[in-house]
C-alpha cells in the first residue's frame, strides 16, 4: 500500500493559520514553510509528497488577483522544494495540477518531480485537454514521466460536467498512466462501484484520497471499506486533512 500525504491548503490555513488565497505564492515567499510541511508529512508516514503546485494555473492566479505570469515560477519552485525533501528521505515527489495550462505544466516538468498527477478532474473536456497538453509537453521536452490521474465526482459517481465516470474513464488511458482514482469526494456506493471497475478492468494502481470534514473516524472508516475488499493500492487525504489524518491512517494501514 502506498500512502500519499494530506492537504497542503488545509495545513497552511488550519495548522499554520496563514490566510492567503494563493498558497503556491508561498513557494517563493515562504519556502521554509512549505519545506516544513513536507517534512512533517514524511514524519507522519507519507510515502509520496504532493508538491504545492495544484492551483497556480494562469486562470487560478487571475481569480486570486495575482500575476498570471507567475504560473511557471510558482510551479517550478514548488516542484523543486517537494523533490528536494522527497529525495532526502528516499520518497517520491508528485507535481499536481488540474487545468490545461502550459506554463504551469512546464514548471512542474522542469522541476524534475518523479511523477505528475492530474488531480481533481471534474470536467471531461478540460480533463482530456489537460492530459493531452501534458503528453505533448513531455514529448516536446523528450521526457518520460509516469502520470497519475484522479477524478472528483458527486455522490452518484458523476463528473461535474455530467458524465458518469464509470462510462468515460477509458478515454483517459494511455501508455504513461500508472494509476487511476478518485479524490476530493466522500465514499458512496457508486464511487465504490467505479473504483471496483478500475481494479477489475485495468492493470493500473487504484487510488482514493477523500476529503474530511474533521471527523477522522469517518475518514478512516471510508478508506477501510476499500481496504477490506482490496480495491485500492494508493490512499491519502484531500481537502480538510492534515498531519494527524495521515499519521492515524498510517497506523491503520498496519492492520491490513
Amino acid at each position: 500500500m502506498i500512502l500519499l500525504d494530506g492537504a497542503m491548503g488545509t495545513t497552511i490555513s488550519n495548522i499554520y493559520k496563514i490566510d492567503v488565497k494563493c498558497r503556491e505564492k508561498l513557494n517563493c515567499t515562504k519556502p521554509e514553510l512549505i519545506t516544513e510541511i513536507h517534512e512533517k508529512y514524511i514524519a507522519s508516514g507519507a510515502d509520496c509528497l504532493k508538491a504545492n503546485t495544484f492551483n497556480c494555473s494562469k486562470e487560478s492566479l487571475k481569480s486570486y488577483g495575482e500575476n498570471e505570469e507567475k504560473a511557471y515560477e510558482y510551479a517550478l519552485i514548488g516542484g523543486r522544494i517537494c523533490k528536494k525533501v522527497a529525495d532526502k528521505y528516499n520518497k517520491k515527489s508528485i507535481g499536481t495540477f488540474c487545468l490545461p495550462d502550459k506554463d504551469q505544466i512546464d514548471g512542474i516538468l522542469d522541476s524534475d518531480v518523479d511523477i505528475v498527477l492530474i488531480e481533481t478532474i471534474y470536467n471531461l473536456d478540460k480533463g482530456l485537454e489537460s492530459l493531452k497538453l501534458l503528453k505533448k509537453q513531455m514529448e516536446d521536452k523528450k521526457l518520460v514521466k509516469p502520470i497519475m490521474i484522479s477524478f472528483a465526482v458527486d455522490k452518484d459517481g458523476k463528473l461535474y460536467s455530467g458524465e458518469k465516470l464509470i462510462d468515460v474513464y477509458e478515454k483517459f488511458l494511455n501508455k504513461y498512466i500508472i494509476s487511476i482514482g478518485i479524490n476530493c469526494s466522500e465514499l458512496t456506493k457508486e464511487i465504490m462501484e467505479t473504483l471496483n471497475k478500475f481494479k477489475k478492468e485495468t492493470n493500473l494502481k487504484v487510488s482514493f484520497h477523500p476529503n474530511s470534514d474533521g471527523d477522522i473516524e469517518k475518514f478512516i472508516e471510508d478508506i477501510n471499506e476499500l481496504l477490506k475488499v482490496s480495491v485500492v493500492d494508493i490512499v491519502g487525504g484531500c481537502c480538510g486533512t492534515d498531519f494527524n489524518h495521515i499519521k492515524i491512517l498510517k497506523e491503520n494501514l498496519e492492520k491490513f
